[in-house]
């Protein structure tokens, strides 16, 4: 659900949904694995200032859920504000379990998962500028 219309305490419908599917698929005992789909809860490259506090919360959700109950779930996708042909084949790719991710992005450029990725060993990275979001470890010392 798109709307950021609140249904109660704030809560959108989405995520209002999505918390009483869980719920009845945990109070019923059904063996399904349950997939959520957002639209703008995910920024990929230059559309990062796309995201949906909205969307976003069913994303926190999802994670939640995934932790708590990995029996029951299967992943998180958020789609493109316009799925074309290719977006919808990557898609289904997607929920078929290629790549073997869970929380991923698909946009008709491609499927994109969160990576952390070494930006070499010190002394190696002379003239490297970070961009998006950084994780530095290690580089403030003792007092850090």
């Amino acid at each position: 659900d798109e709307s950021p219309h609140p249904v109660g305490g704030g809560v959108s419908a989405g995520l209002a949904g999505t918390l009483a599917l869980v719920q009845a698929l945990i109070d019923a005992d059904i063996d399904a694995r349950v997939w959520c789909a957002t639209r703008g809860a995910a920024g990929v490259g230059g559309d990062a200032r796309a995201v949906s506090a909205a969307q976003s919360a069913v994303w926190g959700f999802g994670r939640v859920v995934g932790l708590e109950h990995p029996d029951l779930w299967g992943g998180l996708v958020d789609l493109p504000e316009a799925a074309d042909d290719r977006a919808v084949s990557r898609l289904a790719g997607v929920l078929v379990g290629a790549g073997g991710e869970d929380q991923v992005a698909v946009r008709s450029s491609g499927v994109f998962g969160r990576r952390l990725v070494r930006a070499g060993q010190a002394g190696s990275v002379e003239g490297w500028r970070g961009s998006g979001t950084v994780l530095v470890t290690g580089g403030t010392g003792a007092l850090g």
